[in-house]
This record gives structure tokens, sequence and C-alpha cells, in this order.
């Protein structure tokens, strides 16, 4: 079934004019002397490859949505074509939905809907969505999002050909090996999985709410659990506008959406899922964002989404902040940090090419002169160069700053983003330390240091001492010199002196933060 499948790949990428990817080099030359023919440009080339992912199916759709977000590997006409993806596909027939529904929730869908449409209002790659009704709640709509049948074997299936063909094109076509496609898909294989899982969207829709609790402007439809399967989500119907259906800065005022408070909202999004919370919707472009009578911007769709852990966090958010301070050093070597690099890198001629990168800036102006993901797209491509992967879970950011990006050139243009983005960022930095993830932090910290403080009471005294030493003390300075950490004229101390004096200084803290 797998090689067959393959064969059906392959044919389709011949039929797209693509089959020179599963040529060799050496196949490609003597092909090329037989019939020289000018290769395609990369407008069309992008072209042909959307067009064969969608002639293959919801795997190879969502595997091009991927693609999409790698703006280290791919240009802007293939990022374009790829974004297209996004787009509504062929809808499966009501009646197996129906089935489907009825099969999952173990009783007929008359039962669970007082009205239900007859035919979808959204069809994807993965799921249709329909308008509906829930019986004892007649006022309220629900949209039903219903799994296209049998997807999992096809994913399963496809995902299997498509690792197989894309490692033999690996192998046997340099430039494909260089451009680290297949390790996407690699990836890609990975994700996709949990995106059959609609209880795990379904978990994500709770976690953006406690995300969106600090972004007012924002919510999340309300979910229904007791309707919620692995294969059918059931959730509020969000009432309003999709902004995919708003082509003018007129028509965004027409709703009664101030222009530049909308654009400053949704770059504040971006950046706090990004990271404050480290918790993202992965796919924030206009048809997922309703606008709502209220005032206020409903998401949907949460298939796609991504973590991005915290030590990710803290070194794209140090970069920004030694970048902003002109600290390009310490700001590149925390970039470095988020690339995994491969065995023989030029650390220093990789350095020496992210700091010509970030010594530009990012310049204060309108971001229609000044794009806020220019540098972050640039280190990556030089990460791409010296084969240095990134985490993936940056992609996902970038990708949504491309988006957001495109939101405001069309309603803000006028917008200073860099400026914005230093703002934003600074609050997140200032939440860090006085908000209360820090004081949750403590929280969890203190009892432990409290348990090990009471089985040894002389360091508990040792600690209190040298708190009141350096609230007595001058300077740290003056400090680390009384308790003989710092002498002169060379500073020689142990290194038990310093964790003492450090921990001594983290309980002070400690103490006056929780007083």
């Amino acid at each position: 079934m797998k090689l067959a499948r393959v064969a059906t790949i392959t044919a389709v990428l011949v039929d797209e004019g693509l089959g020179y990817l599963t040529r060799s080099s050496t196949d490609s030359a003597e092909a090329s002397a037989e019939a020289p023919e000018p290769p395609p440009g990369e407008d069309e080339v992008a072209r042909r490859l959307r067009r064969t992912l969608e002639r293959l199916g919801p795997t190879f759709v969502k595997f091009g949505q991927m693609l999409a977000t790698r703006v280290d590997l791919f240009d802007e006409p293939f990022i374009e074509e790829l974004s297209k993806l996004h787009a509504s596909v062929e809808p499966f027939p009501t009646e197996q939905a129906f089935q489907l529904l009825a099969d999952e929730l173990g009783r007929p869908v008359d039962d669970v809907f007082a009205e239900i449409g007859d035919a979808p209002v959204a069809a994807a790659s993965i799921a249709q969505v329909y308008r509906a009704r829930l019986r004892g709640d007649e006022e309220a709509w629900v949209a039903v999002k219903v799994q296209r049948p049998g997807l999992e074997e096809s994913l399963l299936s496809d995902l299997d050909a498509l690792l197989v063909l894309s490692g033999f094109i690996d192998r046997l076509v340099p430039p494909y090996r260089r451009s680290m496609v297949h390790r996407v898909a690699e990836e890609y294989a990975l994700r996709a999985r949990a995106e059959t899982d609609f209880l795990a969207e379904a978990r994500a829709v709770q976690r953006f709410e406690e995300v969106l609790a600090t972004l007012p402007s924002f919510r999340v439809p309300q979910l229904h659990p007791a309707f919620t399967t692995p294969r059918v989500l059931v959730m509020q119907w969000m009432e309003g506008t999709k902004l995919s259906d708003v082509p003018t800065v007129e028509a965004l005022q027409g709703l009664g959406f101030d222009p530049e408070t909308f654009c400053r909202a949704m770059l504040e999004l971006q950046l706090v899922m990004a990271y404050d919370h480290g918790f993202l919707h992965g796919d924030t472009h206009p048809g997922n964002l309703i606008l709502a009578p209220d005032g206020t911007v409903g998401l949907i769709d949460f298939g796609l989404h991504g973590e991005v852990p915290r030590a990710l966090r803290d070194k794209m958010l140090e970069m920004l902040f030694k970048q902003a301070n002109g600290e390009l050093d310490e700001a590149v070597d925390a970039f470095v940090q988020v690339f995994v690099p491969e065995p023989g890198l030029d650390v220093d001629a990789f350095k020496a090419e992210l700091r010509v990168v970030l010594a530009e800036g990012c310049e204060s102006g309108p971001i229609a002169e000044h794009r806020v993901t220019e540098q972050l797209v640039r280190g990556m491509r030089v990460g791409a160069k010296y084969r240095a992967r990134a985490q993936s879970d940056l992609f996902m950011v970038i990708r949504n700053l491309t988006i957001v990006e495109g939101i405001l050139l069309r309603y803000y243009p006028s917008m200073d983003a860099a400026a914005e983005v230093r703002t934003i960022t600074a609050g997140i930095l200032r939440r860090r330390l006085f908000g209360p993830q820090l004081r949750a932090e403590m929280g969890q910290l203190l009892p432990d240091l409290a348990l090990t403080l009471s089985q040894r009471p002389k360091l508990a005294a040792r600690l209190l001492k040298l708190e009141r030493a350096l609230h007595d003390a001058p300077t740290l300075g003056d400090f680390l010199r009384r308790e003989g950490v710092l002498r002169e004229p060379t500073p020689t101390h142990p290194a038990s002196y310093v964790a003492v004096a450090l921990l001594g200084v983290l309980v002070g803290l400690a103490i006056a933060w929780m007083a």
C-alpha cells in the first residue's frame, strides 16, 4: 500500500511538472542533454507545488501549511503560494458527516440538535463545520466540527509515503538535501497525528481562555464538552464578521473598530502568546478572526497550536532586549542559543553574520518601511546557511508575526511597529519581574527552602546574618569584601562562599517579596 501511494505521489509530481525532484543530479543532466528545457521560474514552481499538495489530499495540504511557516528555507513566492493552502477544500457528503456524528455521540443527530444545516459552512483538509442549535438551548447557535471519514487511516498511510518519498529525494537530489525539507517532513510527521484528536483541540481552547484573560479584546468560543469526542467538536458559534471579509480601513471602521487600537491589539496578541504565556494559536490568519458586534475579536480553529518552551522564550526576549540597548555581542549570544548546531559549525563565522543582521537594528518608522519580522527571518536564514536548526516552535511565532504584519499593512500602515514591539516586550519583562508568575514560582521555591533551613539551623542563622549584613552594606562590593568573598589585591574565594552569599541575597529578596 505504501509503495502504491508513493507511485501515485510520483505520478502527480510528474503531471504537475515537478518530476525532476525524483531524479538524481546525474539523471537530470542526462535528461537536459537529450532535450534542453529552461527551468521554470520560482513563481511557477511555487504554483506547481501548491497544486500538487492540493491534489494529494489533506495530509499534504497540512504539510504545505507547515512549509509555509519555514521562512528560513523558502523565499516569498513559495511562502505566498503555500499560504493559500489555508483556503477551503471540497467538502465530503453531509450524509457521511451525520453518520459520523451519530456514531461518535451514540445517538441520532436529531436527538442532539434541534436544527442543523444541510450543508457545511466551511470545509478544510481535516474537517468541515456545520451551524446548529442544541436541543434544550434553542437560542444558542453552535459550531459542529466533524472530522473527515477515514482521516486517521489515510493520514498514517500518507505520512509513511511522504517520509519514504522525501527521504528518497533527500538522498538523490543535493539541492533538496541542502534545503532541509526532509527534516521539516520528519517534524511534521511527529505533529500531524495530534491534529486528528479533537479532544486535544478542546484542551487548547480551554487553555486559551487562561491566556486571553490578560487580553480583554479577545475571546474564544465556549466549549460543549458533553458533545465533544476525538472526532467531533461542538462549541459556541461566534457571531460577527470574519476579518478576511473586511477589505478596507473604512470597512473596519464601519464595524465599529478603530484601526490603530485594533492593530495594536493584534500585535500584542502575538507577542503575549509567544513570549509571555508560551502557548500559541498557530494559525491566526484573517479567516480565523471574528469581529464581534460588541467590539471584541473572536479566535476560532485551534487545531494548530504550539508550545514555546520557557528557555526559548527567555532567549528571544533577551535577544530583543539586548539588541534594543545596543548590546550586540550579548544579543548575538542569545540568538545563537535558539539554534541546534550541526557538527563542524563555524561558530565564529555564524556569529559574525548574525551580528551584521542585528546591528542594523529594528529602526523606528512606519511598518510599510520597517518590517518587524525582517531581522528574525534574516537571522533564521543565516542559521539555515550554516545548517544550524532553529527550534521548530519558533517558526510558528515568526509565521504569526508575518500574518499580523499583513494585517497592520492593510489597516494601519503608518504604525511604528518596532516601537510598539519594544513597548509590549518591556511590559512582558515587567510582568516577569513583578507579576503573579514570579510570585507563584517563589511560592513553589520557598517551601523547599524552608524545609532545607529547618533541617540546618546553623545555615539558617548564617543566612539571616548575611541578609542583615547585605542590608547594612553601602554597596554589594562592600558586602562581598566584608564576607571575604572578594579579597584585595587578587579576588580568590571558595566557591562555597559565593554560593552562600548568593543564597543569602535570594533569601533576603524572597523575605521582602513575600512580606
